[in-house]
């Protein structure tokens, strides 16, 4: 269980640290929408490494289980990036909604586009 546990977290943590690195506005945002486009960002890119690395566990690979002490640890895996991609798809389609029906609801201002180029 412990080489699951670290596969899955260590999985999360280098994509997260892949994307801070190619777009590090995360740390100068400022505002809700900012905020929001960063989070929008981060979930969908988690959601689409888990679902990936859960495909390619998917086509039964020998190194990973050679690497993760069996082919049950190896479906096991397999679970868990899956139920990770469905948990951060659903964040991300959160993410992208609920600003929408909070502005709806008033409980948030639209946030100012500038003008539009012609």
């Amino acid at each position: 269980m412990r080489a699951i546990t670290w596969t899955f977290w260590g999985l999360l943590a280098l994509l997260s640290g892949a994307w801070l690195m190619a777009d590090p506005r995360l740390f100068t945002a400022t505002g809700f929408f900012a905020v929001r486009d960063m989070a929008t960002q981060a979930t969908g890119l988690l959601a689409i490494g888990c679902m990936s690395v859960a495909m390619m566990l998917a086509v039964r690979p020998r190194w990973p289980e050679r690497t993760l002490g069996g082919l049950d640890k190896m479906y096991r895996l397999h679970k868990w990036l899956g139920i990770g991609g469905v948990v951060f798809a659903v964040l991300h389609w959160l993410w992208v909604e609920a600003p929408k029906w909070a502005v709806g609801w008033g409980l948030l201002e639209r946030s100012g586009h500038g003008p539009r180029e012609a």
